[in-house]
């Protein structure tokens, strides 16, 4: 990269982040049966992360099958469909405005679908670059960071919601996906995909304990090599993301399983709740019992 353009690059992404103000109006991971949505339009922007399973997705002229860790992204005011085959999906979504406008922003119904244009509160065109350009599926080359710039929002989004927080979680969100359309294959090379799939296999399996040593090996690595790369790639340790998933998951259970704090803390193979509820309140910043009480006083 020459200088001027290092210089563009660096105007360009300030300009972005002068302009940006990210509203969420939803946002939820679930498992979907069989599912059909009929070709429409919306109101807002609609990211797609697809967790598990596979389907079939349209977006503008776009037409193709998604599969685990396939990001999708459909503009306001875009035709577009969705279909998840048997048996189901695992799928993450956002609904969210790039730029938030009082006079429309609290008056959007996130998935209220329409045939004809223009709507009156549809969102304005976004005409900046990299942004103005995404539609459809993204190949981004830095995945299992993107998907945890999901999470990191959905949980946001389903607790606290605090709108600084929630836009400043967004803008990095956005900036991961600019960032992995444009990652060059840098010194990993020939080993990308066994890193990602030992991304993915960290993030299936959070109860597990992390084994540097055979994920190095399933991408024929050094440990001291295999870490360098996996950080370069995914842009955060094997230790960090296995940490974000696991308290992910904690998250999960001790909303939804019934389990009490010391159960949960076994599910996921700590050596004693102590453990657990330290390394929570470090990663979520709060207890589990106040996470716990917090969201029940949300809903």
């Amino acid at each position: 990269m020459t200088a001027p353009e290092t210089k563009a690059s660096i105007e360009t992404g300030y300009r972005n982040a002068a302009l940006l103000s990210p509203f969420v109006r939803a946002g939820v991971e679930h498992w979907r049966g069989p599912w059909f949505i009929e070709k429409a339009k919306i109101q807002d922007y609609l990211l797609v992360h697809i967790t598990s399973g596979s389907g079939r997705f349209s977006v503008g002229e776009q037409e193709f099958d998604v599969f685990p860790g396939d990001l999708i992204w459909i503009p306001p005011d875009t035709f577009h469909a969705m279909r998840g085959h048997p048996p189901r999906m695992l799928v993450a979504y956002i609904h969210f405005d790039l730029v938030y406008d009082h006079r429309r922003s609290l008056d959007v119904t996130p998935g209220l679908r329409y045939q004809r244009s223009p709507h009156k509160n549809v969102h304005p065109p976004w005409h900046r670059p990299p942004i103005d350009s995404w539609s459809g599926r993204l190949k981004c080359a830095n995945g299992p960071s993107v998907y945890r710039r999901v999470k990191d929002v959905i949980l946001e989004f389903l607790s606290a919601n605090q709108p600084l927080k929630m836009a400043g979680l967004m803008l990095e969100l956005l900036n991961e996906i600019a960032s992995g359309l444009t990652q060059p294959a840098s010194s990993a090379g020939a080993h990308v995909r066994a890193l990602r799939r030992a991304a993915q296999e960290i993030i299936a399996k959070p109860e597990a304990e992390l084994d540097i040593s055979a994920l190095a090996r399933g991408a024929n690595l050094s440990p001291s090599h295999f870490r360098k790369l996996f950080r370069e790639t995914h842009r955060q340790s094997p230790r960090t993301l296995h940490d974000r998933v696991r308290m992910q998951k904690a998250c999960e259970l001790v909303l939804h399983s019934g389990y009490n704090v010391s159960q949960v803390a076994e599910e996921l193979g700590f050596s004693s709740v102590h453990n657990f509820s330290r390394a929570f309140k470090r990663i979520v910043g709060v207890s589990p019992r106040a996470y716990q009480r917090k969201m029940l006083e949300v809903k």
